[in-house]
């Protein structure tokens, strides 16, 4: 059945590039964003409040310059020659009445003409039109236009500013306040206004400068995390490189723990070498498993093939003995073979070595009993400690070393624990021959046998030293101290107190 990679939503899972370019930058973007509205509208507001300066500016010159005229009208003062007295020149200036004084004396038709001849003789305000009766004085900058229309402005509601068309068409700003004039006795609603095409130019330019601004600042960004994504996963990719390489069957193989991929990367580094040394354990003891196995069965083959090759038919019982071992043989190391060391660590179960030792013990000395040897057990009293790992391998490794040392033994065999810290140390003596310092060195390679005969298929020694290493200990042989025969020490490491009552 193939691996689901994917969730069964149909939805691919976000890659590491994407989440990082997600979470720094779209929060970029938006900080940009909004840093850049807001300095546009500190920008535009500046240039707003400038205008608006202008026109009060101009607003208290052309209200100190204002005259009552005959016919309830308005005019400049003489000599007020500026750009309020050039035509459609883009500044300009009226006047009306307030709604409270719209009742006070209507100007007639004649009085406006009147006052028309004297203004444009003068060249100090223009005519009034006569459809305009709250209309009280124009600049001559108007001349005949009719009177501009001031509209409420969008923005920078505080200044006081409105907006307004030319006559021209041009967009002009006006700032209006209410005004004192000189010889008379109800106030007006003074507006002056100024060209705004100046005004909105430098806007627009602001807006495509920001804006320009903007679209760099984020090509730069993007750029800029391109740049830390290539080299910042840069560690990630090499050990995907290295993880790769850890399949390849060449001699050399790129070490995990060597590779530099920083603090970040380390313990997923040491968790991925540590299952690769595990896998590695593991297909070695399955190979060495099957070595074993393929060795053990070759000797019941063996004599069977030349029991055939001697006599056409063979004795029932032979044949019986022969197949009973090797069934025996089969289940011996497929047992072995499901009872892996490294994954049964991984879970809670521990074992009673005393007890271990005494079920071993005593099945060796049925085993043995024609040799009436002497089984001597030595085990701490009231031993507060248990083996975390697999009882099958501990009685494998044990079975194996007491049956090697009752094969050996004259009389006697001494079995004694010692505790180290989280490692124990059982060692197993006999008084027989012995080793030499060179067989001491040789002991234990797969199928190898000194003396052909004592029965066996000399994996003993090799399978419960391979046990030992699965529990990251070992098998030590040495000369007796005592029985001057061989002591097997089986060194295991993952001892735990035992819980208490």
């Amino acid at each position: 059945m193939e691996n689901q990679i994917h969730p069964t939503n149909g939805r691919r899972p976000w890659t590491i590039a994407q989440r990082i370019v997600w979470l720094a930058l779209v929060p970029a973007v938006l900080v940009v964003g909004v840093g850049a509205g807001f300095l546009r509208q500190q920008m535009h507001a500046a240039l707003y409040a400038s205008m608006a300066q202008t026109l009060q500016d101009k607003h208290q010159r052309v209200a100190a310059r204002l005259r009552a005229t005959p016919g309830l009208g308005l005019s400049e003062a003489a000599g007020s020659a500026d750009e309020f007295s050039t035509i459609y020149s883009g500044w300009y200036w009226q006047t009306k009445a307030l709604p409270s004084s719209a009742a006070d004396g209507l100007l007639d038709q004649q009085g406006h003409a009147a006052a028309q001849s004297a203004a444009q003789a003068k060249g100090k305000a223009a005519p009034i039109p006569s459809d305009s009766q709250d209309l009280r004085g124009i600049s001559r900058s108007l001349w005949d236009a009719p009177p501009i229309q001031a509209r409420p402005f969008a923005g920078q509601q505080h200044l006081g500013l409105v907006r307004a068309t030319g006559p021209m068409g041009e967009s002009l700003l006006g700032w209006q306040r209410k005004t004192h004039v000189t010889g008379q006795m109800q106030p007006v609603m003074l507006t002056v206004f100024g060209p705004a095409q100046a005004l909105l130019a430098s806007l627009h330019r602001i807006d495509r400068i920001l804006l320009a601004c903007l679209a760099a600042l984020l090509a730069l960004l993007t750029g800029l995390l391109i740049v830390q994504l290539r080299i910042g996963l840069s560690p990630l990719r090499r050990f995907t490189q290295a993880v790769a390489a850890q399949r390849d069957a060449a001699p050399t193989l790129h070490d995990m723990l060597a590779l530099p991929v920083g603090t970040d990367l380390a313990p997923l580094q040491q968790e991925l070498h540590a299952l690769l040394q595990q896998n590695t354990r593991v297909v070695s003891r399955a190979r060495a498993h099957a070595a074993d196995l393929n060795h053990a069965l070759k000797k019941p083959l063996a004599l069977l093939t030349a029991a055939a090759s001697q006599q056409e038919l063979l004795p029932s019982a032979d044949v019986l003995q022969q197949t009973e071992a090797m069934a025996q043989l089969i289940d011996r190391y497929q047992a072995r073979t499901w009872s892996d060391a490294a994954q049964v660590r991984a879970v809670s179960s521990t074992v009673d070595v005393a007890e271990c030792l005494h079920e071993v013990t005593h099945a060796m000395r049925k085993l043995h009993a024609a040799q009436e040897l002497d089984w001597q057990l030595y085990l701490p009293v009231h031993s507060p400690w248990r083996w975390r790992g697999d009882r099958t391998d501990l009685e494998e490794a044990l079975g194996n070393l007491l049956d090697n040392a009752g094969k050996w033994a004259a009389s006697t065999v001494a079995v004694s624990v010692e505790h180290r810290d989280a490692s124990m140390l059982i060692h197993i003596d006999d008084d027989g021959p012995g080793m030499s310092t060179d067989q001491l060195q040789r002991a234990g390679q797969r199928g190898l046998r000194f003396d052909e005969s004592v029965g066996g298929h000399g994996l003993g020694l090799a399978i419960a030293r391979q046990i030992a290493h699965a529990y990251e200990g070992d098998l030590v042989l040495t000369k007796s101290p005592q029985l001057m025969g061989l002591r097997a020490s089986l060194r295991l490491t993952g001892l735990v107190k035992k819980a208490q009552n």
